[in-house]
């Protein structure tokens, strides 16, 4: 693709779903349930308007990442973003500034309440809860990919590639950074991510979170040469990262719990992008 008809469909997606979040929200609510079927038809809009371009254009079609590709890659932002809401759940327990509905941890094991295990409640010892956490997460990861998946062809599978190929790696990742924030911004300025805080969150923390989570994605999209790994990861997100910190029972200010988990993303993110420029410069080389 031209880079006029790269900007011609950034603006089209980023047009099309602005069109849709603004009176939607303005007319249900942020906290109607129709809302979320909503949002759920939103993150569709952008691989519904790719598909658009990838049909007019046969090149265009045999560059999209739509394959599996490396399976290996797969489970590996499962696992990376589902340790990261387990990080923030043990950083603030272990600090007292949080309690969880859900664990009570001890040397021997664990105290598992609620519904949501797949394999279930009850003290548990830690290689019994880490198999139920890994399949729940993998359960609760496929199931996001309902919603997720209609983001990452668009994004990862579609996008990304046409962006690196115009601008380069590194940059076009972080282009798509922009890209995917400004996607998200009238909900963010509603309140929807980040409630209390909305400009703090639509300013600083949803861009660096959209940093964080495209280098990784973008990362894991190269590696693999599929979006799928990035969808998974997207889903898990969405899902058991959301649900794990959600319910903590906090004594500090939801505010420091958001930069907390933007912290760890943003440093998932900075350890991709020397993983990508160490592999620019061995290319180069």
């Amino acid at each position: 693709m031209s880079r006029n008809a790269i900007a011609l469909y950034v603006f089209l997606a980023i047009a099309l779903s602005w069109c849709v979040q603004i009176p939607a929200i303005m007319l249900f609510g942020l906290d109607s349930a129709v809302i979320n079927n909503i949002f759920i038809l939103i993150m569709w809009s952008p691989t519904l308007l790719a598909v658009v371009f990838i049909v007019r254009s046969p090149v265009v079609r045999f560059q999209v990442l739509w394959r599996l590709g490396k399976l290996v890659y797969l489970p590996l932002g499962v696992v990376v973003q589902t340790a990261i809401g387990f990080a923030v759940v043990a950083i603030l327990i272990a600090a007292g500034l949080a309690t969880s509905d859900y664990f009570s941890f001890q040397t021997t094991g664990v105290d598992v309440s609620g519904a949501a295990w797949l394999l279930g409640d009850g003290t548990q010892s830690w290689i019994f809860f880490l198999i139920n956490v890994t399949s729940t997460a993998i359960a609760f990861s496929i199931l996001g990919l309902v919603a997720a998946t209609g983001e990452e062809f668009a994004w990862r599978g579609f996008l990304q590639g046409q962006l690196t190929r115009q601008f380069g790696v590194l940059p076009g990742i972080m282009l798509l950074a922009v890209i995917w924030w400004a996607w998200h911004l009238p909900a963010l300025l509603m309140g929807y991510n980040f409630p209390e805080h909305p400009y703090i969150g639509s300013f600083i923390l949803f861009p660096l979170l959209m940093i964080g989570a495209s280098l990784f994605f973008g990362w894991l999209t190269i590696k693999s040469g599929s979006f799928w790994p990035a969808a998974l990861a997207h889903g898990t997100v969405n899902s058991i990262q959301q649900g794990l910190i959600e319910n903590l029972q906090l004594q500090l200010p939801q505010l420091q719990v958001d930069i907390l988990r933007t912290a760890l993303i943003l440093g998932v993110g900075i350890i991709c992008f020397f993983l990508l420029r160490l592999e620019q410069n061995k290319k180069a080389g």
